[in-house]
């Protein structure tokens, strides 16, 4: 890949998702990077290839700069870039610890609504079993 061709790539992919003075001073950064490494004697090919794929270099500043201008993320920011070039969605790792927590506090929501359930038919429970009881008690001890 030549220069401009990843430049191009660079800012292709930041714009409309940074604003417009990040897409200028990344693409002058990395302009002014590249001609700095061919001045010291490394190839062209070799700095870019030491650059990696430009899309990924855009999707790290789009992600640490908080997605599109607005902040809200954006497609770009949620993706990740597959070996052969093609976006696949991002699917975060939830750490076990997390899903741990969430179990407990479900547990507690469960047993919370079911304690209150039996709480609020306690009463009617309770008279029903003492008038249970004295029919049974008085039918056999009566007769």
């Amino acid at each position: 890949m030549e220069k401009q061709e990843f430049l191009d790539k660079l800012r292709l992919a930041l714009n409309g998702r940074v604003e417009t003075g990040t897409v200028s001073d990344t693409i002058a950064y990395y302009e002014e990077y590249i001609n700095t490494e061919v001045r010291k004697g490394r190839s062209e090919e070799e700095v870019m290839a030491s650059l990696g794929d430009p899309r990924l270099i855009a999707r790290t500043i789009i992600e640490t700069s908080g997605g599109e201008t607005g902040g809200g993320e954006t497609q770009e920011a949620s993706t990740e870039y597959g070996g052969d070039g093609e976006v696949e969605p991002h699917r975060p790792a939830v750490p076990g610890w997390v899903w741990l927590i969430a179990i407990l506090l479900v547990a507690v929501v469960i047993l919370s609504i079911v304690f209150k359930i039996l709480a609020a038919l306690f009463p009617f429970i309770l008279v029903m079993l003492v008038v249970s009881f004295l029919i049974k008690f008085f039918r056999d001890h009566v007769s």
